[in-house]
């Protein structure tokens, strides 16, 4: 049997107590490490802090800050870029009611400068709608006055010879029925109707000068020029009427005849003035008028 010192024992007994004890540790340790991931693994999702947790929030505070200064600088920004919008619709509100202001100006001098050549245009062509059937008159009276004193100068002598002359040309004569024909043509239906108008004539005035007189210038003459036209259209007509009867007469002196005849041209002149008259055209329209009409105005 083998037999130990004391020295010996204590030696291994520490050993031992050495060994155990640094299972033990072991043991404890490793348990530690399976009850911490067991733990883990059931707060999978509670984040466990660390000691750098301070250096990331920190980090995290600068990002913070970092981004509350982007984002002031981004609404400083936004702001201006907002007021510098609104700057900009001022001034293209401002430009444009401008625009608009010039262009209804602009519209309205356009409208009327129109309106200004409509009223000319409407000046000048009534005017030589009306004067123009008293100057076809004055032609008609000439021609007719010129034809019967052909007639009566050339009645002596030709007395067996048929109412016609060598070239063809109707003779008129007082008292005959062409001369009151070519007398209601000249005056336009003044002194009696023509018979394709006298069933017309029965309900409605055919005179052509009445109806000048109802179209004289309703948009420019003044009551007062409208009444002294009327007067003179009256005179016309009644000079017409003179003239007709001397026409009728057989025994009319040729004398008698061109007194009336010049009475009558005398009176379609002064109805001319009356309806340049009521027109109030100025002193250089109403020239190049007279001169467009020069047996009414000469």
């Amino acid at each position: 049997m083998r037999c130990f010192s004391a020295p010996a024992a204590h030696s291994s007994s520490t050993v031992a107590l050495f060994s155990h004890q640094t299972k033990t540790t072991r043991k404890s340790r490793a348990r530690e490490r399976f009850c911490s991931r067991s733990i883990r693994d059931e707060n999978a999702g509670v984040k466990p802090r660390r000691d750098d947790d301070d250096d990331e929030e920190e980090v995290f505070g600068g990002e913070r800050e970092m981004r509350t200064s982007h984002t002031n600088t981004n609404a400083t920004t936004t702001h201006r870029s907002k007021r510098g919008r609104r700057k900009k619709r001022d001034i293209l509100l401002a430009c444009g009611s401008l625009l608009l202001f010039s262009n209804t100006s602009s519209s309205q001098k356009e409208e009327e400068a129109f309106a200004a050549g409509m009223m000319d245009f409407t000046k000048q062509s009534q005017s030589t709608f009306q004067l123009g059937p008293l100057q076809v008159t004055l032609q008609r009276l000439r021609t007719l006055r010129n034809d019967i004193f052909t007639s009566l100068e050339e009645e002596e002598g030709k007395e067996g010879k048929k109412n016609e002359d060598d070239t063809g040309v109707v003779v008129v004569k007082p008292g005959s029925e062409e001369a009151i024909a070519r007398l209601r043509n000249a005056t336009l239906d003044c002194t009696s109707a023509r018979p394709a108008l006298e069933a017309y004539a029965n309900v409605r005035d055919v005179c052509t000068l009445s109806i000048v007189l109802k179209s004289v210038s309703k948009k420019f003459a003044t009551e007062e020029a409208r009444e002294r036209a009327r007067e003179r259209k009256d005179e016309t007509v009644q000079a017409f009427a003179e003239l007709e009867r001397k026409l009728r007469d057989v025994n009319a002196s040729k004398e008698d005849i061109d007194a009336e005849f010049e009475n009558s041209r005398a009176s379609v002149k002064r109805f001319a003035e009356s309806v340049l008259e009521a027109f109030d055209f100025s002193d250089e329209e109403e020239k190049v008028k007279r001169e467009a009409f020069p047996d009414l105005f000469s």
